[in-house]
């Protein structure tokens, strides 16, 4: 039986429980990442987080001035969702699909010494999808580079699957990538339903080790391998026909 994200939540997550899968899949509450919350129909709810720590008085008076300023946070949430938007029109462009950046709010909160300030967005038609993978390229590919780390959560019931480039952390459903020391501009995270009717042969990663990246001549049969590379490096526009979204 699949977990239901209320497991996944208590058994993995160090944040705040409305913080959400992604935003704390892989962070200590110091880790400061933009989180993807994907679902089967390849949109996700994405939390940028940024934290400070509260030990250090610069910090915490940075802190201070978001919790206490509801238009310094209202500011900081329309920043962010500007780039975002930005991406998503960028990855828009790339890939032919409508990617929307929707229903934007901001929080903080604290945890473990920790302040945070939260925005949390849904970005629709973010990946590519069907009946057994959700695939994630863009924005990526077009040039978005954020200012933190990446992690990337499948959504309920998948498993990580291949994935370029390799993440500094990886879990059974879950990525993280540092875009400081990594090249995005060939990104491929994919995410496998061991439940569908016709199975991805997956590859066989660890708790602690990146999937095969796609074509690289590792674990997965060579048919899948071959696929992926081609699914990696095909127009985008093809991808169009293929995505049967609402």
């Amino acid at each position: 039986m699949r977990r239901t994200l209320a497991a996944v939540v208590a058994l993995t997550l160090l944040s705040g429980p409305a913080v959400g899968v992604a935003s704390a899949a892989h962070e200590e509450p110091d880790r400061t990442v933009v989180g993807f919350e994907l679902d089967p129909r390849g949109s996700a709810t994405v939390y940028h987080t940024t934290a400070f720590d509260l030990s250090n008085d610069e910090e915490q008076a940075t802190y201070r001035r978001y919790a206490d300023n509801e238009s310094r946070r209202a500011a900081f949430r329309d920043e962010v969702v500007a780039d975002l938007r930005a991406a998503a029109e960028n990855g828009s462009a790339a890939t032919g699909y409508d990617m929307t950046i929707r229903n934007a709010t901001v929080r903080t909160h604290e945890a473990e010494g920790f302040g945070r300030v939260v925005v949390r967005v849904d970005w629709h038609a973010l990946a590519y999808y069907d009946e057994r993978r959700v695939i994630v390229f863009e924005p990526f590919r077009a040039g978005y580079r954020p200012d933190r780390d990446v992690a990337i959560h499948g959504p309920e019931g998948y498993r990580r699957n291949r994935t370029a480039p390799q993440p500094i952390r990886a879990r059974r459903n879950s990525i993280l990538i540092s875009t400081r020391t990594s090249d995005l501009s060939n990104f491929f995270a994919e995410f496998v339903d061991p439940d569908a009717a016709t199975p991805t042969a997956t590859a066989t990663p660890t708790a602690t080790t990146t999937a095969t990246p796609p074509g690289d001549g590792g674990a997965g049969d060579a048919g899948v391998a071959l696929r992926a590379v081609v699914l990696a490096l095909l127009p985008a526009a093809l991808f169009v026909a293929a995505m049967g979204r609402d």
